[in-house]
């Protein structure tokens, strides 16, 4: 009888502790956002739905317009982020290992970071119209500094007695930064790299949407000059959805895994 009663105990405990756990309370906020976001569109014909935007998307993917223009905006942003994560570290690094370098590029960055991601997709539509040159440069130039912060930050961390020891002995300047330098900064990197592809994704929906033909910003402003609201909400949840799912699955992981490092290396 005990016996029975301990078994039929455990399930309950089991889920007692998952609806009072983080998961279960993460769960909880969306179905609580979804709900709310249906009853507020259900007061007014402009404002859109869940499930109108769902449809909407649905009819636009019968189309055959949602694809491709997906996959233009996530080809421009991979090229344009790869060049942010060069630039990035290499300007950060070389602004913490010489201060001339430092001095030099310190009030720039400061001014590129205060400058909004819209002032650029205007001056983009101003100086290169619809081409392709403004959805790659964009993304550059409002991301770039947030890397170049957080790695200038994390050259400043390094050990200096290490730094001191490999140029005495003459280590190769290849493998000092690839031993060295980029282990040591790899979190300051990926943490830098994280809010640069935020930035650098709003930039690119800015300017996809103020000037150019393609992409998943166009397809938002189109919707937008023809009035339908939910085309308009609909891309702007197919950017949220894809922005969060590179920041949970693989830029989140990436950090984790460059704090392993870090973290070994504190026992010693």
């Amino acid at each position: 009888m005990t016996a029975t009663a301990t078994r039929s105990a455990a399930p309950s405990r089991s889920w007692a502790a998952w609806l009072t756990s983080d998961v279960a309370a993460r769960y909880t906020a969306r179905l609580l956002m979804l709900v709310l976001w249906q009853a507020i569109g259900a007061l007014s014909t402009r404002i859109p739905t869940p499930l109108g935007t769902i449809e909407f998307l649905i009819d636009e993917m019968m189309r055959g317009e949602f694809w491709p223009h997906l996959t233009w905006t996530l080809r421009r942003a991979a090229i344009s982020l790869s060049v942010v994560l060069v630039l990035g570290i290499a300007i950060g690094w070389a602004m913490g290992r010489w201060w001339r370098v430092g001095a030099y590029f310190r009030d720039v960055v400061t001014i590129m970071l205060a400058l909004p991601a819209f002032i650029w997709a205007l001056l983009s539509a101003m100086w290169w119209g619809f081409s392709e040159v403004g959805p790659f440069v964009v993304p550059v130039l409002a991301a770039t500094p947030m890397l170049v912060a957080s790695t200038y930050e994390g050259a400043k961390s390094l050990p200096q007695p290490l730094i001191a020891m490999s140029t005495a002995y003459r280590v190769p300047k290849a493998r000092f930064f690839g031993w060295l330098v980029l282990p040591a900064m790899a979190p300051y990197i990926f943490a830098g790299f994280r809010y640069a592809v935020l930035a650098g994704w709003g930039a690119l929906s800015l300017v996809e949407f103020f000037a150019s033909n393609w992409g998943a910003g166009y397809r938002a402003a189109f919707w937008y000059d023809a009035g339908n609201f939910n085309g308009l909400m609909g891309w702007g949840l197919v950017e949220i959805v894809v922005i969060l799912a590179v920041d949970r699955l693989v830029l989140e992981r990436l950090a984790r895994r460059s704090r392993r490092w870090q973290e070994g290396t504190e026992r010693w």
